[in-house]
């Protein structure tokens, strides 16, 4: 007589967690390569598995593609730093209130991950993924700050605005106020007055 086996559920979940530690510790090794410094390596499916004690497989298995893995990584960073609040901006009927949002959650994501932006940049250069995959996700603030801009200006005004909006919510502009000490609040402050100001200047057209 055959008895029937069934798989046991602990050992499902046993795998899952540990695919889940796997694949944090992919995006842990991804994010330090990326971040660069002294005798870190160039970024590399190769070197992200070295750093993350896997092999090349695993990593290609778990995130299919170098572009695949800079996504979840630069999603991680999103989550961590408060972007995906983004969306919510929209349900808020108020334009100004909803770029006062737009400037507060952009900036907390500067001064969070402000150490390692600017070595991601300089990495960048040297990647046309990794700089395509930042530029896209720049991008997104340009189509969101259209959106909401589109809801009070004319057509003719619209795109001046939204590059200078665009400028004035960047990482480069929150880099470059802060100094003389200034705080994160003070230069968020700051910006939210150029903002404002910027606002009046082609609503007055």
């Amino acid at each position: 007589m055959t008895v029937k086996t069934t798989r046991k559920p602990y050992r499902s979940e046993v795998r899952e967690a540990g695919a889940v530690e796997t694949r944090a510790r992919i995006l842990e090794a991804a994010q330090t390569l990326l971040a660069g410094g002294k005798g870190v390596p160039a970024f590399s499916l190769e070197a992200v598995a070295r750093e993350a004690g896997v092999t090349r497989l695993t990593v290609y298995n778990a995130f299919e593609s170098k572009r695949g893995l800079l996504e979840a990584v630069f999603d991680g960073m999103a989550r961590q730093g408060g972007l995906f609040e983004l969306p919510s901006l929209f349900a808020e009927p108020d334009t100004d209130k909803a770029l006062r949002r737009l400037v507060s959650v952009f900036c907390r994501f500067w001064a969070s991950h402000r150490k390692v932006l600017p070595r991601f940049s300089a990495v960048a250069k040297l990647d046309d993924d990794i700089s395509q995959s930042l530029k896209q996700r720049s991008e997104r603030r340009r189509q969101l700050l259209t959106a909401l801009i589109g809801r009070i200006v004319s057509d003719q005004d619209q795109t001046d605005l939204v590059d200078v909006l665009f400028a004035l919510t960047s990482f480069e502009m929150f880099d470059a106020l802060s100094i003389r000490r200034r705080s994160d609040t003070a230069v968020e402050t700051l910006i939210q007055e150029l903002v404002a100001d910027s606002m009046k200047r082609f609503s007055a057209r």
